[in-house]
């Protein structure tokens, strides 16, 4: 037995010593990471537009009354922006929408109640270019309200791509000039950590022209277009080095 255990004994010894002279050691070096973060960002002209707006009407006694005034009013915008060339599938509208209305006069303390009908429509324009067009037509038809203008683009997904490989390219040069200021180079690739792609589609206008012809007595109003949307995208990587 204890012949044995001086042999497992001198084994154990003989393989530290081996691990501790041998040029390639028993358990791998960790490997030197370097991390960073690249961003991608591009600005696009939006293909679409998207119109939301209402039309609603009060009345004292008689909801009908209301209501026959929303309905002129809603399908004479439609007509317009059907004129306009926008297609009649690119324009819905939601369910009507009934309410009792209560006003408070804080001067007398009394109260008023009155009908409320509302119909909320949404247009999709597929030519931007007729987005001041489509705006004035709108107005001239006696809508309420206009809620909402939303710029889109048609190739989304491609855009984001375009912007997340932009973001890891530039991932990768920050990583090579990193390296370079510790003399060494980048290996390869360890870990592709969280990606983030962001789209900026808020509504801005931006002035396009503003044609003057013969002799009008006031200059014309400016024709305005939705300007530029904005896709930008994160990603996380680490990179091994030499």
């Amino acid at each position: 037995m204890r012949q044995f255990v001086l042999i497992v004994t001198v084994l154990l010894l003989a393989l530290v010593l081996f691990s501790q002279f041998n040029e390639s050691p028993l358990v791998p070096p960790k490997p030197r990471i370097v991390a960073v973060e690249g961003q991608g960002e591009f600005e696009v002209l939006p293909d679409i537009v998207r119109l939301h707006y209402n039309v609603s009407s009060l009345h004292d006694s008689d909801p009908a009354i209301a209501k026959a005034e929303v309905d002129k009013i809603a399908s004479a915008s439609v007509r317009a922006l059907m004129e306009l060339g926008v297609e009649e599938s690119d324009i819905t509208s939601s369910a009507l929408h009934v309410s009792i209305q209560e006003d408070y006069n804080r001067n007398d303390g009394s109260r008023t109640r009155r009908h409320r009908v509302q119909r909320n429509v949404e247009a999709v324009l597929r030519n931007p270019n007729d987005y001041s067009r489509a705006l004035q037509v709108l107005v001239d038809s006696g809508i309420s309200e206009i809620t909402h203008i939303q710029p889109e683009v048609s190739n989304l997904e491609e855009l984001k791509q375009k912007a997340l490989a932009d973001a890891a390219r530039k991932a990768r040069q920050q990583a090579d000039f990193l390296a370079a200021q510790f003399d060494t180079e980048v290996e390869r690739v360890h870990q592709i950590g969280r990606q983030d792609v962001q789209r900026h589609f808020e509504m801005r206008e931006m002035v396009a022209h503003a044609a003057k012809g013969g002799d009008a007595p006031e200059p014309p109003p400016h024709d305005f277009k939705p300007a530029k949307v904005k896709i930008s995208s994160q990603v996380f990587v680490e990179f091994e080095l030499e």
